[in-house]
């Protein structure tokens, strides 16, 4: 059974800072930055990410929100940039959307990394990966990679209009330490109860909310048949945070549900390097 972990378990502090962005509609469009601290087995020392998905480029007039999510992004100097997913949207007015000129200018110290969302496939995935590669975006798409800190961090296609191959992506991770997981559709959380920290999108929070009547648990319902909507959500011990996402799609606005960039800070769960130290020390007879 999956439950949302902001309504079961009060784990996770977040930290939030709204912005107010024109975009050229009477109403501003309000971009959240989210930041929050993680424990993570088996991380040799703290590391800060951050997490985008849902960019829809050339849809929704969101230039303006790319320009604040790039700065806001470079401000934290995060070790990794990670992306879940559907760069540009399958209605965007250029069909050649130069998304490689936005995705660029995210700087990252250690490497950035990305997987593919149901819109890419729409569009075709050789281009939007041709498209990364010139950003320097390394594409796991179901495989994964041992960062330089001991995290190992692995990538799914999108599940519903992908080839998702969990077996492969997840077949060697360490059983001993936690491992991060992309996958652009939250549902994946229904399908693991390992160790995992997944980061998704997919959802857009709803994007377009009303207070009791059409929440985003019911859009997402309606829309996605997903229950997964925004926030923490676990299932065994795979933890998994839905990220409401930059941009729009369908419609070219958001109401009651800001855009968001998440940031996190990733630090050894002091409970494993107790539990480390313990067994290096020497048994006294």
């Amino acid at each position: 059974m999956c439950n949302p972990e902001h309504d079961r378990r009060k784990l996770f502090r977040v930290e939030t800072t709204q912005i107010a962005i024109q975009t050229g509609r009477k109403r501003p469009y309000m971009l959240e930055i989210s930041t929050q601290e993680l424990p993570v087995r088996g991380l040799s020392e703290p590391c800060v990410i951050a997490h985008l998905t849902d960019l829809h480029a050339g849809f929704g007039n969101t230039e303006a929100v790319y320009e604040e999510a790039i700065a806001r992004v470079n401000a934290a100097q995060p070790d990794y940039v990670l992306f879940t997913g559907d760069y540009i949207d399958d209605h965007a007015r250029q069909a050649d959307y130069p998304i490689e000129q936005v995705l660029a200018r995210f700087r990252a110290r250690r490497g950035v990394f990305g997987v593919f969302g149901n819109h890419d496939h729409r569009r075709g995935v050789s281009g939007i990966l041709r498209k990364l590669e010139r950003a320097n975006v390394t594409v796991l798409n179901n495989r994964h990679v041992q960062l330089e800190n001991g995290l190992y961090l692995a990538g799914i296609d999108d599940l519903e209009e992908g080839e998702p191959d969990m077996a492969r992506a997840l077949q060697g991770l360490p059983p001993d330490r936690t491992s991060m997981v992309l996958s652009h559709n939250p549902r994946l959380i229904e399908r693991v109860q390992g160790d995992y920290l997944i980061l998704s999108g997919h959802t857009h929070g709803g994007q377009i909310t009303l207070p009791y009547v059409l929440t985003g648990k019911v859009v997402c319902w309606l829309h996605l048949r997903c229950r997964q909507v925004a926030g923490w959500y676990h299932n065994g011990r795979a933890r998994e945070y839905v990220n409401r996402g930059v941009g729009v799609t369908g419609e070219p606005f958001r109401l009651n549900c800001p855009a968001e960039v998440a940031l996190f800070r990733l630090v050894p769960d002091p409970l494993a390097v107790q539990t480390a130290r313990m067994q290096e020390e020497p048994v006294l007879a």
